[in-house]
């Protein structure tokens, strides 16, 4: 992303917060623009907001990081709206805290085992273009994580009305192609299968490609390679 990234910070923790106000004011394509301790608070101030990305502990007051996010995508999502990205923190890794992290909507999560360049490079990918993830290692990750495969077919209703190339991609996924495989699959170009990937991840109301993912998982779509 060229230019200024607008960044919050939500942190129930003050001290942790300063730290990391501190640490992302070294970069200078960076500006803090709002800060808050309360996720519920939050939800309202970010909406009215222009913020690129917010870095948010999951420790907030009021309810959690992960919970204020996905609130806050529940009021406000809607096909082609933009709206902040959001980098979930956590005092530790966890593979529950991973998948917490997914399925809130959260682009990445950092903990405080990571590095300080770690967190800054969350916060920079979270604001530019989302980079194609591979659907391979997150079917590795959900299972890691003890998400069933088919646990959730529901998904697949919400996906029975699609056009031409966002049904050869469908199948193209359902068949276990890879996704760097796909256009050469459906004789697609490149742009007009990440087009597909959009309108079904927007048909499903999701926000990011990793919670793409795990609906896809969830149906029963991503098979071992």
């Amino acid at each position: 992303m060229a230019g200024t990234i607008r960044v919050g910070l939500l942190f129930g923790n003050k001290l942790i917060r300063d730290g990391r106000r501190m640490l992302l004011q070294t970069q200078p394509d960076f500006d803090i623009v709002y800060e808050e301790s309360n996720g519920i608070a939050a939800i309202d101030a970010l909406s009215e907001m222009l913020v690129d990305v917010v870095l948010v502990d999951n420790r907030l007051s009021g309810i959690s990081g992960s919970e204020m996010i996905q609130r806050f995508f529940r009021r406000n999502y809607a096909p082609n709206t933009k709206l902040p990205a959001f980098v979930l923190t956590g005092p530790f890794g966890a593979v529950e805290l991973s998948l917490e992290a997914v399925r809130c909507g959260a682009t990445d999560l950092v903990t405080e085992e990571d590095s300080a360049q770690a967190i800054i490079d969350a916060v920079r990918a979270a604001a530019g273009v989302e980079h194609q993830i591979d659907f391979e290692t997150m079917r590795v990750a959900f299972e890691a994580a003890g998400v069933e495969s088919g646990s959730n077919q529901r998904w697949l209703l919400r996906l029975s009305d699609l056009d031409a190339d966002q049904q050869a991609v469908f199948d193209a996924i359902a068949a276990g192609n890879a996704i760097d495989d796909i256009k050469e699959v459906t004789n697609l170009p490149a742009t007009k299968v990440r087009w597909a990937l959009d309108a079904m991840q927007q048909k499903l109301g999701l926000v990011t490609r990793s919670q793409f993912a795990l609906a896809l998982h969830e149906a029963g779509l991503l098979k071992p390679r």
